[in-house]
């Protein structure tokens, strides 16, 4: 067994359990060996429950990701496509959830990025991203070769995690048996196929953020966001400011995005509310022909300037906002849309 080197299950078990920190060779021998079949239902939980007591190193994250990136069915996206996307997995959002980072994903397309975005199904919330898109009417399981035509030719696609990385079925249902947060909600974001290099991430974790901004350096990102909103959400928000750790050229800077400095209105958490995948699909319809201009438009349009920035086509926040709402007003958001669902 591969684990024996660094003293097997019950010695990397103990370890966990002591508060040790393993290095990221081991987590990605652990990982491997999961991902592979060859670990027991009680492993897999132990260590996954152990990790999480203990608190992940950005280390131990960065093993997990290559062995999960090692694992996963390859996907060739073109330079410069760009990923928005939350870790999920954030206690206000189980009821109502509005899925702000796949809508901004039509609207930054609108405004001329490329996006391919990873991504599932519901785990704890009212709707998933992929929940969204097939009430959309979207194709989500589609194989590598498709996909990345459909991103070279309409500059936008879905890579459906579960397609994309089959090896979770060995540890997908312990997870969800779990039913508590756990790294893999780290991963998902971390381990897209296409290793995009550019990228707008939600975490609602302050320290979690710390961890994940690590991860891109060490992985050579070239612009990257990572974001906790007001509240502790996973996207940049309006109901008060969030932070931004802003990776850009190898060094990392914190930043503070205030939506009134944007001209926007700070609103409650009630007029941000969602539903199910259905409510999703009609209010992201109404957005992007515009029946719907009240704070619902305005996060999302929010977070697809955020994508602008990172695809170095707006010079700043301010900038990307006023073409992200321009992709909503004149009908590029909406036109996008319809390219690749039909409707």
């Amino acid at each position: 067994m591969a684990l024996d080197a660094y003293g097997g299950w019950p010695g990397l078990l103990d370890r966990l359990c002591a508060g040790d920190h393993l290095s990221a060779v081991e987590t990605e021998a652990i990982l491997t060996e999961i991902l592979g079949g060859e670990a027991e239902a009680a492993q897999i939980a132990g260590f996954l429950v152990g990790l999480k007591v203990k608190g992940e190193t950005a280390e131990e994250t960065e093993g997990l990701v290559r062995a999960m990136v090692a694992a996963a069915e390859p996907l060739e996206i073109p330079d410069g496509t760009i990923d928005i996307v939350g870790t999920g997995g954030v206690a206000g959002r189980r009821e109502a959830a509005l899925n702000v980072s796949t809508m901004a994903c039509f609207v930054a397309v609108g405004a001329g990025a490329t996006v391919c975005k990873h991504g599932n199904r519901k785990a704890s919330s009212t709707s998933g991203s992929f929940d969204l898109l097939e009430a959309l009417g979207i194709e989500v399981e589609m194989g590598p070769k498709e996909l990345a035509d459909q991103v070279v030719r309409h500059r936008i696609g879905f890579a459906f995690a579960r397609t994309y990385h089959p090896a979770m079925r060995f540890a997908g249902p312990i997870r969800a048996g779990l039913g508590i947060p756990t790294v893999f909600n780290v991963l998902g974001p971390l381990s897209h196929p296409g290793q995009p290099r550019r990228q707008v991430i939600g975490a609602a974790d302050p320290d979690l953020a710390d961890r994940m901004v690590e991860v891109f350096r060490v992985r050579g990102s070239e612009h990257s966001w990572v974001v906790t909103g007001d509240q502790d959400l996973d996207e940049l928000a309006l109901t008060g400011p969030s932070r931004v750790l802003e990776l850009f050229g190898g060094q990392v800077r914190e930043l503070t995005v205030d939506p009134r400095n944007l001209g926007l209105k700070v609103v409650d958490a009630a007029s941000l509310a969602g539903g199910g995948p259905s409510e999703n699909a009609a209010i992201a319809r109404a957005i992007f022909d515009g029946a719907e201009t009240g704070p619902r438009r305005d996060i999302v349009a929010l977070n697809a300037a955020a994508g602008l920035v990172v695809a170095g086509i707006a010079e700043d926040l301010d900038a990307g906002l006023e073409q992200a709402m321009a992709s909503i007003t004149d009908g590029s958001a909406r036109a996008v849309l319809a390219s690749i669902s039909g409707k």
